[in-house]
């Protein structure tokens, strides 16, 4: 009864996990408090998941993730070695991925990609090359660096720990670095060689098709006195003369999609042009054209016309705004900034800009005055991609940065101290040393990861206590289990694999970690390997967009679309599987 309980637990977790209908967050809480209510687990151990060691390492880390990029301890040199590459694009891509590999070895793999990416678009635009062509690489990059330590990535902690709960010893600091680097050379190599070239080669020369590669949906008046008043669309010259596609036309109520070359314009009608912004910026000045003035999103004073500039951001994972709408946190009115259009998964948001529930990855085309600009940047959890000077750091406390880093990492690799302990510590280190303030250290943390880690683990305990993890260890052996542990051992990588494009990468560790320990205790085989292979599929997302935050990041930027990640991603990803599952097993016996 309790084996059925657990499954029918599990799969509804899986399937809400993959369809998202319910934040990721609150389904592992959902979880966990099923659990705890059907007894499958007590209600000690349905909470146990906030005290477990792998919890607190992650939130530690993202806050030491925090205070070397809230000093710019990094961004100089990884610039350094990006330049390296010259006009080269294949060299670009390999350097790319090599220095985000690089530094997300040792933080975050959002937080890697989110330093490196104006970066990268600034070098994509002085070399003349599309940031299609570079994004997808620089998220790549950092997905494969995160398996080469222990630190780079939370599935690899979290196996650690499990791992050390079973069998009392988990992998050391660099444990992962042998098989992450020929993963991580391989995975350079394809890209350099065959993945930039199934990449997009977006279009690029104004400033928004520089950096997002793409056009934007702008919704404007037509005034009363304006030229185009009672002219057709044909006649009107917004095409032919600006580039500007009209989109659609609402007409008090009535709204005219995709209206007819020779449909009339009225004054007073709103129009949804497709375009670049400078275009629909220059048109509102010859054309009587102006940016509808949302209530709670007005149109910035014309007198200060002179000091404004056109800049996108894209919404960071920490941002207070998503999950919001413009209107419901008066964007304009606290940050003097008009939103003009929105871009989202490889298409514009055709509808009023304040309606929009807010995601991560979205970019906002924003108009405004340089120190609003980078204040927004600064303060409230947007990615500024070019357009203004970068945002202010605190480069006097960069030293102390670093040293912390290495630090954790020397204390950690030499077992002084347990890698909580270590992380927790330099995690202060960061606050005590003013890297960043306490409300950055609090704000830095992403708290879904670390709900969803803690919810999870409760259900991974109750898969073992039930008997359910047993029970599909026994199923996965029947079928494949007759051709050895090297083929047991390739099957459970490429089911954790797979779940990961579909669900969060720590999530399908949490709950492939107990099936694959007991795999190994009835083929009688040493689990390491096992934990390993696991901890390596679950940061092999490279398939889709959503599967990691450092997919999801690069889109809006890049301008790419969903199947764009499937056609350079698939190769890499049965690269990965079949190298893994060759080299996992020679370096960690069974």
């Amino acid at each position: 009864m309790d084996i059925a309980l657990v499954l029918i637990i599990l799969v509804a977790a899986i399937v809400l996990f993959a369809t998202e209908w319910i934040r990721m967050d609150l389904v592992s809480l959902m979880v966990l408090l099923t659990l705890a209510l059907t007894g499958l687990v007590t209600a000690e151990q349905a909470f146990s998941g906030f005290s477990n060691p792998a919890v607190i390492t992650v939130a530690a880390m993202f806050v030491i993730s925090a205070g070397l990029t809230s000093t710019g301890a990094l961004g100089p040199l990884a610039e350094r070695l990006i330049h390296l590459a010259g006009p080269s694009e294949a060299r670009l891509v390999a350097l790319i991925m090599l220095t985000s590999a690089f530094f997300s070895s040792f933080i975050n793999n959002i937080g890697a990609t989110a330093m490196l990416m104006p970066i990268v678009i600034s070098i994509a635009q002085r070399s003349k090359i599309s940031p299609s062509r570079l994004l997808i690489p620089l998220a790549f990059g950092s997905l494969l660096g995160g398996v080469c330590t222990l630190i780079g990535t939370p599935p690899n902690i979290l196996m650690s720990t499990l791992l050390q709960g079973y069998t009392g010893e988990g992998f050391s600091m660099f444990a992962f670095t042998p098989v992450g680097a020929v993963i991580l050379a391989a995975g350079i190599a394809y890209m350099a060689l065959v993945g930039r070239r199934l990449l997009p080669r977006r279009k690029a020369g104004t400033l928004t098709e520089v950096y997002q590669v793409k056009e934007y949906i702008t919704e404007v008046e037509i005034l009363e006195d304006s030229p185009l008043a009672d002219t057709t669309i044909a006649k009107s010259g917004l095409e032919q003369d600006f580039g500007l596609k009209v989109r659609a036309i609402l007409r008090r109520k009535l709204k005219i999609p995709f209206p007819h070359q020779n449909r009339r314009i009225r004054a007073k009608d709103r129009l949804f042009l497709e375009g670049d912004p400078a275009a629909i910026l220059k048109v509102r000045e010859q054309k009587g054209l102006e940016v509808v003035p949302e209530k709670d999103n007005p149109v910035v004073p014309p007198e200060r016309k002179g000091e404004l500039v056109v800049v996108e951001a894209s919404l960071t994972p920490t941002s207070e705004m998503v999950g919001k709408t413009l209107r419901e946190v008066r964007f304009a009115d606290t940050h003097g900034l008009t939103v003009l259009a929105i871009w989202r998964r490889g298409a514009p948001v055709v509808k009023k800009v304040d309606h929009v529930v807010l995601g991560f990855g979205d970019v906002l085309l924003l108009q405004g005055t340089e120190e609003r600009m980078m204040h927004l940047g600064k303060e409230h959890g947007f990615l500024l991609l070019g357009g203004v000077p970068p945002v202010s750091f605190r480069p006097r406390k960069a030293p102390i940065a670093v040293l912390t880093l290495l630090g954790v990492v020397f204390l950690a690799a030499t077992g002084l101290l347990p890698i909580m302990v270590s992380a927790s510590v330099g995690a202060v280190v960061m606050v005590l040393g003013r890297c960043l303030t306490p409300k950055e250290a609090y704000e830095s943390i992403d708290w879904m990861i670390i709900i969803l880690i803690a919810g999870t683990l409760p259900l991974g305990l109750a898969m073992q206590n039930s008997g359910t993890a047993s029970y599909l260890a026994d199923l996965l052996l029947r079928w494949v289990g007759p051709l050895g542990p090297w083929v047991v051992l390739a099957g459970i990588f490429l089911l954790t694999s797979l779940l990961t494009e579909i669900m969060s990468h720590a999530a399908a560790a949490v709950l492939l970690a107990p099936i694959a320990y007991n795999v190994a205790l009835s083929m009688a085989v040493s689990p390491r390997p096992f934990f390993m292979a696991v901890a390596i599929a679950a940061s092999s997302c490279f398939m889709t967009p959503i599967s990691h935050q450092s997919n999801a990041l690069v889109m809006g930027p890049g301008g790419y679309r969903f199947l764009d990640y499937t056609k350079v991603g698939a190769p890499l990803n049965f690269g990965v599987w079949v190298i893994a599952s060759l080299l996992v097993p020679v370096m960690f016996p069974f």
